[in-house]
Order: C-alpha cells, then structure tokens, then sequence
C-alpha cells in the first residue's frame, strides 16, 4: 500500500484510530491508578582502588568489575536477609511475606546501576514513605561499606564511599503518570494503524448493519411516495370505494366526479330563483252583476 492510499485510508477510518487509541489511554492510565505512589531516595557511592602496584587501565577494570558486581548483589534475597540482620533502623514488617514474595517486593524497591569504569555506583529505593525511603538507602549504604552484605572484599585493596547522601524526591516518581501516558498514547496510535493497515476494509459485522440500515430506510421511502394520498384524482377514479345504486342520481354524480358532485334535481321542479320572480296570483271574485236568490227556505232545507 502506497503513502497516499494510506493517508486517504486513514481519513477515512479516522474514527476507528481515534477509538483504539482512546482505549489504549484510558487502560494505561487505570493501571497507572492502581499502583501505589512511591517515593526515591537517590544516593551515590564511589568505588576506590589501590594502584600502588597496579595502571590506571587495570584499576578502572577492576572498578568496573567491582560495581557491576554490587549491583546484582543488591537485588539478591541474601543481600535483604543481611540487611534486615543489621542494625539499620526501617520497618521489617515491610517485607513480611515468604521469601518469594520478599525477594519480589525488594527487587520493586531497590534499584542500583554502575557508571562503569569510573567506579560510581547509583543506588535508589522506592517506598510509600519517603522517611522509610531514606532509612532502607541508608541501610543499604552502610551494608555495602562495612563491607558485611554478601559481597566481600579486601580492604587494603577496595574501599568504597559515599559520595552522595540519600536524596528524597519531593513527589512521587512511581509510577510515572507522564510516562505511562505518552506510551499509552504512541502504542494505541500504533496499533490502530497497524490494524487498519492489515484490515483496510470494514468488517462484515458493520456492512451487514450498513445493509440492514439501508434496507430498513428504503421501503420507507418508496412507501412514502406510493401512498394513495399522494396519487391523483384520476388514480383514485380506478379504485371504487364502495358499489353505488345504479337508480340514484347522486350516486352516479360521485362516481362520475367525485370531487365536484352535484346532486341531481327532477325536471319538473320549479327553479327556486324562478319562483320568487313570479309575483302571487289573487283570484278575486266578480260583482259586477248582483246575484239573485231563488226558491224557498224549502229548498235550502231539501224539502
């Protein structure tokens, strides 16, 4: 896969990187939460050599040999039963399980390097309390002197000194809040690349929701557009309703128009306008010559 396609990759699955990563972050910086805040206390001490007898190359092997040496030592379980023998004033009930889970807990406490050649030695311990801190480094300083711990040396020919009393860090330094994040973040940006490197198309699952998505809205649409409300007069013309009577007039009136239906009227019904154009008729009747009565009472009784 070229540069470009990549980047035009990335753009488009930008959400897919965004959200790998966030979930990187978030579980380094639970893990991050969960350990215990520990604070250092820093020390140096400095390796000395006689080199009345000897050159400045075999003393500074000789010191490179010598303190990579005591470094080892210090994490062994030997060196914490040895310091918990001596008289160094800390809280043993820090270490108060089987001697695996002792050696594991003094190897997460204690940590010591050596500058090589020049004979220096860093030594730093970890601990929740920073007076406890600086009570186990000084501890481990005056072992290494006395030269008691389980390295044993001569000495007429070695000698070592503090250069560096024990420092104590003013927060805490572990874990490394800064630290884990940064590599949280560039591991989770990695990954989301790599996978959307190896997996440039999206899964199965998010096209069959696509699809499913799709299909859902679809028949939506195109029943939106073949409701009879939407369907002209002429169409609902094609659909009868209901079978009118043949005989009435109104009914024949709807089914030929049914929007502008008129109810039929007979013939030989006088138009209402016509009717109140035409003035009322009064028959009077005529006196014009006088009207004689004949007969008798007899008459009018029937006899």
């Amino acid at each position: 896969m070229e540069t470009k396609d990549f980047i035009k990759l990335f753009k488009k699955r930008k959400i897919t990187v965004i959200s790998i990563t966030l979930i990187f972050v978030i579980v380094g910086l639970t893990i991050t939460l969960i350990q215990p805040l520990k604070y250092s206390a820093k020390s140096r001490l400095l390796i000395l050599q006689s080199s009345s007898s000897t050159d400045a190359y075999t003393v500074a092997r000789s010191n490179e040999y010598v303190g990579s040496l005591i470094s080892e030592v210090i994490y062994s379980g030997s060196f914490l039963d040895s310091l918990e023998n001596s008289s160094a004033v800390f809280d043993r009930n820090y270490f108060n399980g089987n001697y695996k889970d002792n050696v594991k807990k003094w190897s997460e406490t204690v940590f010591a390097r050596s500058s090589g050649s020049t004979g220096v030695i860093d030594v730093e311990v970890y601990h929740t309390n920073p007076e406890e801190a600086k009570n186990i480094a000084n501890g481990v300083n005056q072992l290494i002197i006395s030269g008691q711990s389980p390295y044993k040396f001569d000495p007429n020919q070695t000698k070592i000194n503090i250069i560096d009393e024990p420092v104590v860090s003013t927060f805490p330094v572990k874990p490394n809040i800064l630290i884990n994040l940064s590599l949280s973040l560039l591991f989770g940006f990695l990954s989301a690349c790599s996978y959307i490197y190896l997996f440039p198309k999206e899964k199965v699952s998010e096209k069959l929701a696509k699809e499913l998505f799709g299909a859902q809205n679809q028949p939506a649409k195109n029943q939106i557009h073949n409701t009879p409300a939407f369907q002209p007069v002429q169409a609902i013309q094609d659909v009868p309703v209901f079978e009118p009577i043949q005989d009435t007039p109104v009914f024949e009136a709807i089914t030929s128009n049914p929007i502008y239906a008129e109810t039929a009227v007979p013939e030989n019904l006088p138009v209402f306008s016509q009717i109140l154009e035409e003035e009322p008729q009064i028959i009077e009747p005529e006196f014009n010559e006088p009207h004689h009565f004949q007969g008798n009472i007899g008459n009018v009784l029937g006899e």
